[in-house]
């Protein structure tokens, strides 16, 4: 049965995520699979359903690429790539359909998913901050746990400020950004952590 599950929840994802979650019907899902409405009534009760389980795997999935990317390396280095990307002229986009939709028809799923992304921010971020203490790139006094409260926040309010920029304002969403981790870098970092990092900028 779980199999059948995660089949439905496959297919909506990869067509929500093309075409947003309102130009999807039930029906569509259900002749796209070969399977009648009572069958997927059995593993969802209602679209709500279907679209809270999508979003929980996609938490899922962003969560295993961060710990994927972060495994097995320094925080020296996944600070300088950071500041990189920081620092790098990115094209800004409008959301992708699935959180267009879900932000417009479905806003207490997008409230859920908003605070889901919060947390496991601020999870991630824990472990990373208390890896760099460990590491003497952070301040040794630093609470992790507050600080990690702190910067999740910060996070989720720079994110709302891009979107409200980002339409018009490309080099003001990157100016910020840049600002952030300036903000960021000056408030943690520990005076052997900065000289280190300082000695990585000029290798480049």
């Amino acid at each position: 049965m779980e199999d059948i599950r995660q089949t439905i929840i496959n297919l909506a994802a990869n067509k929500m995520r093309k075409v947003g979650i309102k130009s999807i019907s039930i029906d569509d899902i259900c002749r796209e699979l070969g399977m009648s409405k009572k069958t997927f009534y059995v593993y969802f009760e209602t679209k709500d359903d279907l679209i809270r389980d999508l979003l929980a795997k996609h938490e899922q999935e962003i969560e295993a690429s961060i710990r994927a990317k972060a495994r097995g390396r320094s925080i020296l280095n996944m600070l300088m790539d950071f500041m990189n990307i920081a620092s790098r002229t990115k094209d800004v986009r409008k959301d992708p359909p699935l959180l267009y939709d879900l932000q417009k028809y479905y806003p207490q799923l997008f409230a859920e998913h908003l605070e889901h992304i919060r947390l496991i921010a601020k999870q991630l971020m824990e472990q990373f901050l208390q890896q760099g203490v460990d590491e003497g790139i952070f301040r040794s006094d630093l609470d992790v746990e507050k600080t990690a409260a702190i910067l999740s926040f910060l996070h989720h309010e720079m994110m709302n400020l891009s979107q409200q920029l980002k339409e018009n304002h490309k080099s003001a969403v990157i100016a910020h950004t840049k600002y952030g981790v300036d903000i960021f870098m000056r408030g943690i970092i520990s005076e052997e952590g900065a000289r280190m990092v300082r000695e990585k900028l000029v290798e480049k």
